[in-house]
């Protein structure tokens, strides 16, 4: 039985589609596990015949070398049966040539169904092979949702949904136990295979197993001058500033390299899904502070364990940062292809943490640690000047709606799904 994953009716709906299903992630989210998902599902509920499903694994020599040339991998597909077949691709990007055969097979063999996932956006020619031949689903660790699913306790999840569902009326002491819940997520994160750990020992192991494959691998592989310490140090500096601006010359500076080598090093860790830069929203750029993007992190659980800190205090810095990088990877994890995650900042220093920007639709979010009572001078500075419908303050504990102008400022914990 598999456990559930918010994205998958997601991509069960393209199953019939035309489009190449791309699962895009970090190592280790789950996207093979959503590829078993699928074939499990054609085989069950429409009845495929398993031997009309064909797996292939990249990561294998001898499935990477039948993909590096046309005249190698035709031989092995069904390319003449009429019937329909299914072809899942585990990290096809280590093939450099597959974008142009994944195009033909697309044109000419529509009898072929393909499933690919990645864990690395390398070699642009496989992406201007695929132009509007794919349809491409962002996979990320586990959401607070799926945490609360995966705990296998079914009184917490009806907590869970009965806050989710009527927050105004619900008990105090039901937010607060969700929130005694929600530490531990911000303490360790929502990579599967730590969730599915019991133990603070275990899921230290996994993290620590994960992070060392991806500096002495994954790293590797995608960037072989890349030094693995040296990537590791610019990491852990990127850890403790999440949820601030990027300084560039600063971070070079303190890792003791150069910043030519800083800005490859950050785009290779954006270009396997670990790092995740958010732009500055603003309508005039003189009056709005500055083009650096703000640092965030895959994973909780991932920065933790780079800065050696699992301790999880509420109402301290440290909580700030850790439930900002909670909050900012929660609205990508949900992001639609038209939605913007951004933030708001002013030269004068006046800010709010994240805005959501969904075509002509702005929804400023302010995060705070402590049980929050009131709105900060950036929050009312952004409603004078844009005048959002609808703002929300995340705050640890507080529950109830204010109007400020004709903005509606919705309270709510931190952990409430917004949409």
């Amino acid at each position: 039985m598999w456990l559930p994953r918010t994205i998958f009716p997601k991509i069960w709906e393209k199953i019939d589609s035309e489009e190449i299903l791309l699962l895009n992630g970090a190592r280790q989210v789950g996207k093979t596990t959503i590829l078993k998902m699928i074939g499990e599902k054609l085989v069950s509920e429409k009845k495929i015949d398993p031997k009309k499903i064909h797996w292939f694994d990249l990561e294998d020599a001898n499935d990477l070398a039948n993909w590096s040339e046309q005249n190698s991998i035709f031989p092995l597909l069904p390319l003449d049966d009429k019937e329909k077949h299914y072809i899942f691709i585990d990290e096809f990007q280590r093939s450099k040539n597959i974008g142009s055969i994944l195009k033909v097979l697309h044109d000419h063999h529509p009898n072929l169904k393909i499933i690919i996932t990645r864990s690395a956006s390398w070699y642009l020619n496989i992406d201007e092979s695929l132009v509007g031949r794919k349809q491409v689903f962002e996979i990320w660790p586990l959401n607070f949702e799926e945490f609360v699913l995966w705990q296998n306790d079914t009184n917490f999840s009806a907590l869970y949904n009965q806050a989710k569902n009527n927050i105004k009326t619900t008990p105090q002491k039901i937010i607060e136990a969700i929130n005694q819940r929600f530490l531990d997520f911000l303490r360790f994160g929502g990579y599967p295979a730590v969730i599915l750990r019991k133990t603070k020992e275990e899921k230290i192991v996994v993290l620590t197993e994960l992070l060392n494959a991806y500096l002495t691998r994954d790293i590797q592989l995608w960037n072989y001058a890349a030094n693995t310490l040296q990537v590791k140090k610019i990491l852990t500096l990127l850890a403790s500033f999440v949820g601030s601006p990027l300084n560039i010359s600063n971070l070079s500076k303190n890792a003791e390299i150069s910043r030519t080598i800083t800005q490859n090093r950050l785009e290779l860790l954006q270009n396997t899904f670990i790092l995740h830069l958010i732009s500055p929203y603003f309508s005039n750029k003189t009056r709005e502070l500055t083009k650096s993007p703000k640092v965030y992190l895959v994973d909780n659980g991932l920065r933790n364990i780079l800065l050696s800190n699992f301790s999880v205090l509420p109402q301290t810095a440290d909580f700030g940062y850790l439930v900002e990088n909670f909050v900012a990877g929660e609205l990508l994890k949900k992001s639609s292809a038209i939605e913007q995650i951004l933030f708001w900042q002013t030269i004068q220093g006046q800010e709010v943490d994240i805005v959501k920007k969904s075509e002509n639709i702005i929804l400023p979010i302010e995060i705070k640690s402590g049980a929050e009572k009131s709105i900060s001078s950036g929050l009312k500075l952004f409603i004078f000047r844009y005048n959002p419908t609808t703002a929300y303050l995340l705050n640890w504990s507080t529950v109830k709606n204010i109007k400020h102008n004709d903005t509606e400022i919705l309270f709510r914990p931190l952990w409430f799904p917004i949409k």
